[in-house]
């Protein structure tokens, strides 16, 4: 197995172990896995949105079609 290396900020090559090359995977999985709970978050507040508009959208034509009452103006034409 290939050791990994971590490249420090002045350009310094480090050999890392084996508990820390375990340790920067999952800190790389965490950080993975909230992005996507992010992304999903975002994704569940704009479906919540686009159905809130949508229920009301609806409720606004049952009303106005109410108002209209067609078939009683039909009835006394």
């Amino acid at each position: 197995m290939k050791p990994m290396y971590y490249k420090d900020d002045d350009g310094k090559d480090y050999k890392i172990s084996f508990s820390e090359e375990l340790q920067m995977k999952n800190l790389h999985a965490a950080r993975e896995n909230t992005n996507w709970l992010k992304k999903t978050f975002y994704a569940k507040i704009i479906l919540i949105l686009i159905i809130l508009g949508l229920t009301i959208a609806v409720l606004f034509i049952f009303f106005r079609l109410d108002q209209i009452d067609f078939f009683t103006r039909l009835a006394y034409r």
